[in-house]
């Protein structure tokens, strides 16, 4: 725990320390227009009245209706060691747009006014001020005319500098302030792939799915800082009302209602049915207030009433955080330490408001955030690699844990399931084989256990992107135990096959059974299977006991089993003293002929009348399909199957493959 929060301390720390950062250079050479401004509603040539230097970022408060123009304006002396420079004058954060004129000459624009208003963001503006505007025997006026809609403000204090310094101070603002969240949004975007692709790959970890929409949702939030750096983002694409709903207004929401689903599933929390409508259906609303007007100022309101119902909904995750620091649960406590930057900055920002009556500072709010993300993101890493410590134990003595379990498998019931559920994961890794590359055949297959792990076993003999020949085999039994056996044998069946390309293969397969009976031991599990080896336009079958392969021509659109008179396709494998002999059956193949191989599990699943699905029903949905694209053919039959199936339960694992001849 000291660790942990050491490495808050320090994250954020490192964060703060960045936002803090200021540029020093050549600051005795700038000349600030600070002090001596004044303001109009109306501009020349109405009256100004005196405006003080911390007004500047609240232009908007000026306005009655916090919308318009206002106009600004500052008379002074340029210092005389500017007179043989190219100056420059530097602007900074303007929102949301303003034009600047020097002694009656438009030196620039920021932002874009009505009717395609448009804010430029946390970009800092500067403008190059041409000698022949500059006055240096006399005061010289600066007025700026800025738009206002909600937003009116100057952020940064106005000065005058050399170009070199000038732009160097403005490149750092924009580093800081704007282009480093660019750099931000992107990491998110990968955290949100990565997270979201681990759900997909494990799916009871509900945490990485709400986790990976939280990145999403920031990264889409901060769009609003580097906006003005890319204006290919927003140049008059849509308004910049719209751009205020959705990345000020539906990103924030969002965001909210992903942290409450994080926190949930985070502390493994089960919500109720009722309460999950609930808390979508306010969301909803909450998203649909700001886009029931097209009006910036009302819409705004609108979005403090939906942020108020978000506030409300948080009162479910303080409930569930209230509970599991009741049970001492170590990983609520840490789940609270990780928003300790964003409590700590909502403390300095109440400060600064009530009693400096300083604006809202949505920069800093949007590091404290960051900070949390960055929290979560170490959380769930640790979590992972505290995980994975756990599977690499398991997979070293899985072997001697699971004849533990069968001895007490009553006893241990539950914990056996989550073993069950892992074996099948570790299995799936190890059976999967990449057939994208194979240039010979196309390769496309089904795979279901009964329980977690299969005693199914499917085997594609290739040699770099050369198909050399395929296997199937059904090991007798289901659970952990045939799954062990299948990973046993499939090393055992690869060697011998690839040892035995210029023999026989019924000299193979019998090869493949006495290592089998040697290497298995006492293990009492047996297995019926099958082998082809291809060759040009020929194939060599040896069935042990295996339900027969299927063998459909192109060219006669005829679907039959592969069979030959006087060729025994009986038997089995590892059966010790149990006499055998496998025989090789030839065939030709031809390009667009397919071959079907399954197992047992799809002849004999049942439904609910008992009845058998049968090798008669493979072939006629085979038949039916046989026109469509492999996977198409693949999905029609396990669709067909459980479609026979109901509710019955699977009382055997099933394979199915189809090979199609290129």
């Amino acid at each position: 725990m000291k660790s942990f929060l050491y490495k808050i301390s320090l994250l954020f720390f490192l964060i703060v320390l960045l936002s803090s950062c200021k540029d020093t250079y050549s600051e005795k050479e700038r000349f600030y227009l600070s002090n001596g401004w004044s303001y109009s509603e109306y501009g020349e040539p109405h009256e100004f009245h005196p405006l003080a230097d911390k007004d500047l970022p609240q232009l908007v408060k000026l306005l009655p209706d916090a919308s318009g123009y206002i106009f600004i304006k500052k008379s002074f002396n340029i210092p005389q060691h500017f007179r043989h420079k190219e100056i420059y004058l530097f602007l900074g954060r303007v929102k949301i747009a303003a034009k600047v004129y020097l002694n009656g000459h438009l030196l620039g624009q920021a932002g874009f006014f009505p009717p395609h208003e448009f804010t430029e963001g946390e970009k800092s503006s500067y403008f190059k001020i041409p000698k022949e505007y500059i006055n240096f025997s006399d005061k010289n006026t600066i007025m700026i005319c800025v738009w206002c809609n909600e937003y009116g403000t100057i952020q940064d204090m106005p000065f005058i500098s050399s170009s070199d310094d000038v732009i160097h101070k403005a490149e750092f603002e924009n580093l800081v302030n704007s282009k480093i969240y660019m750099i931000f949004s992107v990491v998110l975007l990968i955290v949100f792939l990565i997270y979201f692709f681990l759900f997909l790959l494990r799916r009871s970890e509900i945490e990485n799915l709400s986790f990976s929409q939280m990145c999403f949702s920031t990264a889409l939030y901060l769009v609003t800082f580097y906006i003005g750096e890319y204006s290919i983002i927003y140049k008059h694409i849509y308004s910049f009302l719209l751009f205020e709903q959705i990345f000020n207004g539906t990103a924030p929401i969002i965001t909210s209602y992903f942290v409450i689903n994080f926190t949930r599933d985070f502390l493994k929390h089960r919500e109720r049915t009722f309460s999950r409508i609930g808390r979508f259906i306010l969301t909803l609303i909450a998203l649909a207030l700001p886009f029931c007007t097209s009006d910036l100022s009302t819409s705004r309101l609108l979005l403090r009433y939906g942020f108020l119902i978000m506030v409300l909904q948080f009162i479910y995750p303080t409930v569930i955080l209230i509970k599991a620091l009741q049970k001492k649960e170590s990983q609520a406590i840490k789940f609270i330490l990780c928003f300790v930057p964003i409590y700590l900055v909502l403390f300095y920002e109440a400060f600064t408001r009530l009693v400096l009556k300083q604006p809202t500072n949505t920069l800093i709010l949007s590091i404290s955030w960051l900070c949390v993300i960055f929290l979560f993101l170490g959380l769930l890493i640790v979590n992972f690699v505290q995980l994975a410590g756990k599977v690499e134990y398991m997979n070293k003595h899985l072997e001697n844990l699971v004849v533990e379990r069968t001895q007490a498998l009553e006893k241990e019931r539950n914990r056996a399931v989550k073993e069950i559920d892992l074996a099948g994961f570790v299995q799936k890794n190890f059976y999967n084989v990449d057939t994208s590359e194979i240039k010979n055949w196309e390769i496309k297959f089904a795979f279901k256990a009964m329980s977690g792990v299969s005693g199914d076993l499917y085997i594609l003999f290739m040699s770099e992107n050369h198909l050399n020949g395929v296997g199937i085999f059904d090991i007798s039994g289901h659970g952990i135990a045939s799954g062990l056996v299948t990973m046993l044998v499939k090393n055992i069946i690869e060697q011998e096959f690839k040892k035995g390309m210029k023999h026989p293969l019924h000299e193979v397969m019998a090869k493949i059974n006495e290592r089998i009976i040697l290497e298995k031991g006492s293990i009492e599990n047996y297995l019926t299977g099958l082998i082809i080896r291809f060759s040009e336009n020929y194939c060599e079958l040896v069935n042990a006991g295996h339900p027969k392969a299927l063998l459909y021509s192109a060219k006669n659109k005829i679907l039959g089993p592969i069979e030959q008179d006087g060729v025994n396709q009986f038997g089995a494998i590892g059966i010790p003293d149990f006499p055998i002999s496998f025989e090789s059956l030839k065939f030709k193949i031809h390009k667009g002929d397919e071959i079907v191989l399954y197992t047992d599990g799809i002849t004999e699943c049942t439904n609910a009348k008992k009845e058998y699905f049968g090798s008669e029903r493979i072939m006629s949905v085979f038949k039916e399909n046989v026109d469509k694209p492999l996977e198409n053919q693949v999905n029609a039959m396990t669709d067909t199957l459980f479609k026979f199936s109901g509710t019955e339960k699977l009382n055997d694992d099933i394979t199915y493959l189809i090979l199609k001849k290129l």
